[in-house]
């Protein structure tokens, strides 16, 4: 027998529309930022939009796989920390972090597919 110990939906649902409209937007920004960065004259300021556009790219990505509000809320707040991190490390030259988060993001992005399809099938254990 099998006990389910959290409630299977985590807030209420969101509307497909929305999911569409924030992927199409990020994906605009991400788009945007990556022609801009080319003709900053500071390539520190370069690097972080380029690892900006990343971030919104991954983000945008990430929000057409879920399904409810507290998901989503948790994405947009890890893409603000991940823009947080990527401006110390841009910033301040340090390339590890720049590097690692370069691979992280969207790493965590290609999950939420992963995890919104194993999300949906139902295993029961008798």
């Amino acid at each position: 027998m099998t006990v389910v110990v959290f409630d299977e939906k985590p807030g209420k649902e969101l509307a497909k529309p929305l999911k569409g409209g924030v992927f199409v937007l990020f994906w605009l920004v991400a788009i945007a930022l990556w022609v801009i960065a080319p003709f900053m004259t500071n390539p520190l300021w370069g690097a972080f939009l380029i690892d900006s556009g990343i971030v919104f790219a991954s983000v945008g990505f990430g929000v057409a796989q879920l399904g409810y509000r507290t998901p989503f809320r948790n994405v947009l707040i890890a893409g603000l920390v991940a823009i947080g991190l990527f401006a110390l490390g841009d910033f301040l030259e340090l390339t590890a972090i720049s590097y690692f988060l370069r691979i992280l993001v969207p790493f965590l992005a290609l999950l939420s597919a992963l995890y919104g399809t194993v999300g949906k099938v139902k295993v029961w254990y008798d």
